[in-house]
């Protein structure tokens, strides 16, 4: 018989989180808690090469010291965000081995899904491959990676600022990132906010999986991208042109000296911010 129990190991007493609330078998199957940690994406990654662990496993911090972003970027965490990571077998969800590179593209719908819920009337952003906007500033980050050990798993992190106002952020961030609560004036549980996210993003990952995901359709509705100047640097190559959206395979669209030329991975800039 199949078990559809929830297991918790917690580390230190939450103070801000209910793991009970969140112990849902249907989309959660383990929860690892930590107060303090430097990187849940990292913690995935242990966690994951072991073959015991339950799958899809929460790996949830109340503060992150240490994440990181695409590249060299890194993620500024105060108390009140989400820091979070789950590492999922994608063939649970019935995605194929090429559709791996939409898991972050579905991911991202489905945080705005929840997002949509926090948050609704204010404007929602995608930015291609892997942010989140709310009013046109940066309220969330995620980063996928895969094991090198376990070729079936993924980890995904994610960054979200829901109760962590920026009015004591450092003064070149003010101006492109947000908080749901700055946004808001909503000051939301964390549970709350995080049960909508891991429903939102099962549900989005089965969609993807059966070829139900409408992902263009959905990515232009919200795309922040779109109509843009940007330049998009993939390695040491870097290009710029106009922004048409994705295709239907997720990649970025960049039309240069009237040709449009799909990219499939890379860091964007929006150079024409009018």
């Amino acid at each position: 018989m199949t078990d559809y129990s929830c297991s918790i190991t917690a580390h230190h007493q939450p103070r801000w989180f209910d793991l009970h609330e969140l112990a849902r078998p249907d989309v959660v199957r383990h929860i690892e808690f930590y107060q303090s940690t430097g990187s849940t994406n990292d913690d995935a990654m242990r966690l994951a090469a072991e073959n015991t662990t339950n799958l899809p496993l929460l790996v949830l911090a109340e503060e992150q010291t240490g994440g990181r972003g695409r590249g060299s970027n890194r993620w500024w965490a105060k108390n009140g965000s989400l820091t979070f990571s789950l590492v999922i077998q994608p063939s649970y969800y019935g995605i194929r081995p090429e559709c791996w590179p939409l898991i972050s593209l579905a991911t991202a719908i489905g945080i705005s899904d929840a997002l949509g819920q926090c948050a609704a009337g204010h404007q929602i952003g995608l930015k291609w491959p892997n942010d989140l906007h709310l009013n046109r500033k940066k309220v969330c980050g995620i980063l996928a990676e895969t094991i090198s050990t376990c070729s079936d798993r993924m980890v995904i992190g994610i960054g979200l600022n829901v109760r962590n106002s920026f009015a004591d952020a450092p003064d070149e961030l003010r101006s492109i990132a947000t908080s749901i609560i700055d946004e808001t004036g909503t000051d939301w549980d964390l549970t709350a906010v995080l049960n909508q996210l891991i429903v939102a993003l099962d549900d989005r990952w089965h969609e993807l999986g059966s070829g139900t995901l409408p992902l263009q359709e959905t990515w232009s509705r919200h795309c922040v991208l779109t109509g843009k100047q940007v330049s998009l640097l993939a390695g040491e190559q870097r290009v710029a042109g106009l922004c048409r959206g994705i295709n239907d395979r997720g990649a970025l669209l960049l039309e240069t000296d009237g040709k449009l030329q799909p990219w499939f991975g890379g860091v964007v800039r929006i150079e024409d911010l009018a």
